[in-house]
């Protein structure tokens, strides 16, 4: 006959089995989004009721993070915006790059197109060959890179953009998803052509291949154009405005152009400034021109919140939020006065050039 101790032993596992069997089904872990970002790196604006919260256009409402990631691993196309310098944004970005791998991975959105790179704003074919070092395309014995190495290989310091530090969370999510990172901008050469010469720089076939050679509609033109005035402190010639605002229409259409690398049956992210991922006048637009439906494209603008702006409706812009898909609230980066810099740099340079 069984001890009382062994008894009891087996009454508490035939219990234990029990509950499990009754217990109300979960999904497996797999099913889930990567956890959202508990704590924020900017500073002003972590008590705001908005900060950390998705609205969703489809929804015209605040969805969760399952449900907005989810979306994205839809998609074919995910457009990630940002402020350059606000660091949650950088790492929103990996999140959603790190989440959509792991859904399609957990093969919770059979049929998507699957992405192969993403593409960074950041970079142009200027670093097209450094980027072969890095990824050891020309190398006998190609050794593995990490987030790490892609900064100093790519010379980050150099290149105009804020701290690499800020980055490299995008960089790594890519490394850990199997994707390779591609340059999305324009040459440094190409833009200032543009830049003098406007549209005329570029060959007509080229113009006609970016979509370039359709103008935007007249709303969009006034708004890009006051975006292009506001961007340089309202410092800029009023006959440069033209030349400028088709610069920007370039980098949006490279942009688009790199995305549509991926190939017929592949997808991409791309990661650049809020004003590219624009769905009325930026990257969208370009993909929309050359064939891809806005179904298979997902916008997202990652919006600091300002105190006393505290309802959603606060952020929409004039086309009632149709700039993108999903508005991304989190704190905003404390940052210096840049018109007040611009005009610094504006009053030295005129002082150099008098005799």
């Amino acid at each position: 006959m069984p001890r009382a101790g062994h008894r009891a032993s087996i009454l508490t596992v035939a219990v234990l089995l029990l509950v499990t069997l009754l217990a109300p089904a979960v999904h497996a872990d797999n099913r889930d989004v990567v956890p959202w970002p508990d704590a924020w790196a900017s500073e002003a604006g972590r008590a705001h009721p908005l900060a950390g919260k998705i609205w969703s256009r489809a929804a015209r409402g605040i969805v969760s993070a399952q449900d907005y990631g989810t979306a994205l691993a839809r998609s074919r196309f995910i457009l990630l915006g940002e402020n350059h310098d606000n660091a949650d944004h950088h790492r929103l970005q990996a999140w959603a790059i790190a989440t959509v791998s792991k859904l399609r991975g957990a093969r919770l959105v059979e049929g998507a197109p699957q992405a192969d790179f993403v593409a960074l704003e950041m970079l142009s074919e200027d670093q097209r060959e450094a980027l072969d070092r890095f990824y050891g395309r020309n190398a006998r014995v190609p050794r593995p890179r990490s987030a790490q190495d892609f900064g100093r290989m790519l010379k980050w310091e150099t290149l105009g953009w804020p701290d690499y530090a800020l980055y490299e969370p995008i960089v790594e999510a890519a490394i850990n998803a199997y994707l390779q990172v591609v340059p999305a901008n324009a040459a440094k050469e190409e833009t200032r052509r543009v830049g003098r010469e406007g549209i005329a720089a570029l060959p007509a076939d080229e113009a006609r291949r970016l979509a370039l050679d359709v103008g935007l509609d007249d709303a969009s033109a006034t708004d890009l154009a006051q975006e292009i005035r506001t961007s340089h402190c309202d410092m800029l010639p009023a006959q440069a405005i033209p030349n400028m605002t088709m610069v920007q229409r370039l980098r949006d259409a490279r942009m688009a152009d790199a995305l549509m690398n991926a190939g017929e049956w592949k997808g991409a992210f791309l990661i650049a400034g809020n004003g590219h991922v624009r769905s009325d006048r930026g990257v969208p637009w370009y993909l929309a021109r050359r064939g891809i439906a806005d179904a298979q494209v997902t916008s997202v603008l990652h919006v600091e919140v300002t105190e006393g702006k505290t309802q959603v409706e606060d952020y929409l812009d004039g086309n009632s939020g149709q700039a993108a898909d999903f508005v991304v609230f989190t704190p905003r980066q404390p940052r210096p006065d840049a018109c007040e810099e611009m005009r610094r740099q504006m009053e030295k340079m005129r002082a150099q050039r008098k005799p």
